[in-house]
């Protein structure tokens, strides 16, 4: 019944039909592309490089420019501006700078991992050097050690719960291998340090190093680049700013950026 009104269109008319569209369609694109050159020539070799005619007649040459010097922490007087105006580095030092610290009255905690147990002693071991040199004893270092860096956050919550220490150092060595286990153990304990010390308010600091490789980490743990120094006065300071925001110890003190309470 439908046929009688609606007549149904040969198979051959349908397609002379359909081929004139797609050459309309394929001829605006074109069109497009070549209208974008005449307008914008900075950006048609990047849209369209192969219609996009270019100012000197040739091809026009997608090369980047030449990238500027990467930055990697220099201190203030490790940059130079050069005569076009870009930036280089000379003899970057990586790190970070520490105003004098005193924890002469404090306890620090430290939760250690037995996983890369060789390295992870090398930084323990930098970390321990450090608090000692702002003057806490051996006595006032309470130490947690644990199977692997899956187990630090929980160690230190324990520690935490106590309130018998002013600030904890969480310190484990992961190295990538095959599988994403790394990734997993890696970004959870690390997420895990961060909320413990937003929940509890104490200062804990993360020294879980990821690393792809042993030879990373060596150069980590050792010598004048020991991560662990760093994660020691990283926790004097940090127990230092704790204080004087609990009134209980006197403002103006290292850690501190103003000169009273919050």
């Amino acid at each position: 019944g439908a046929s009688a009104f609606t007549p149904i269109a040969h198979p051959s008319k349908r397609i002379h039909r359909i081929i004139p569209d797609m050459l309309r369609s394929a001829l605006l694109v074109l069109a497009c592309a070549a209208g974008a050159s005449a307008f914008t020539p900075s950006l048609a070799p990047a849209f369209a490089p192969a219609a996009a005619p270019a100012v000197s007649g040739q091809r026009p040459s997608l090369a980047a420019k030449p990238a500027v010097p990467l930055l990697l922490r220099p201190s203030f007087n490790d940059v130079q501006t050069t005569a076009d105006g870009s930036a280089i580095a000379l003899d970057a030092v990586k790190g970070i700078g520490f105003p004098e610290l005193n924890g002469t009255s404090m306890r620090i905690g430290i939760c250690h991992s037995r996983w890369n147990q060789e390295v992870v002693t090398k930084l323990r071991d930098g970390a321990k050097s450090s608090l000692k040199d702002a003057g806490i004893e051996e006595e006032s270092i309470v130490e947690f050690e644990v199977p692997g860096s899956w187990e630090l956050p929980l160690a230190a919550r324990y520690m935490a719960l106590t309130q018998k220490v002013d600030a904890i150092i969480c310190i484990g060595v992961l190295i990538k291998g095959e599988t994403d286990h790394y990734d997993m153990i890696k970004d959870a304990a690390t997420h895990a340090i961060m909320n413990l010390g937003v929940e509890t308010g104490m200062p804990i600091i993360c020294g879980i190093m990821g690393c792809h490789n042993m030879e990373q980490v060596e150069a980590r743990a050792t010598g004048d680049n020991n991560h662990g120094v760093w994660w020691g006065k990283t926790a004097v300071e940090m127990a230092t700013l704790r204080k004087v925001q609990m009134g209980k110890a006197p403002s103006g003190t290292a850690g501190t950026e103003t000169k009273k309470k919050i």
